[in-house]
């Protein structure tokens, strides 16, 4: 998802759908933590507090707009909007890099 136009991007993340692919699984670690495990590619993506509780808002809904993921982790983390934001978006390229999720 390189942009080299900011606003381009901003704007793709707003519309952007976030959805779990059948092949990714969840594995719940102690203290909150976690791992994804793509079962076709056998890639792995260690996931901090945050991260696994942002990804279990994903598995329960299925498909999830990237916009009510900005306002569920301001809301629970209590951060502001364009950090969320900012660190959203580097948190779902890598999905995509790892290919644990598909966006529309």
């Amino acid at each position: 998802m390189a942009c080299a136009d900011p606003t381009v991007k901003f704007i793709f993340l707003r519309l952007m759908q976030i959805e779990k692919l059948s092949s990714t699984v969840f594995t719940p670690l102690a203290e909150g933590t976690g791992v994804l495990l793509n079962l076709d590619t056998l890639l792995y993506y260690s996931l901090n507090r945050t991260a696994a509780a942002i990804w279990q808002v994903v598995e329960e809904r299925k498909v999830v707009p990237f916009e009510d993921l900005i306002g569920i982790t301001c809301e629970q983390f209590e951060v502001e909007q364009d950090e969320a934001r900012r660190t959203l978006g580097s948190f779902v390229e890598r999905l995509i890099e790892f290919k644990m999720i598909q966006v529309s």
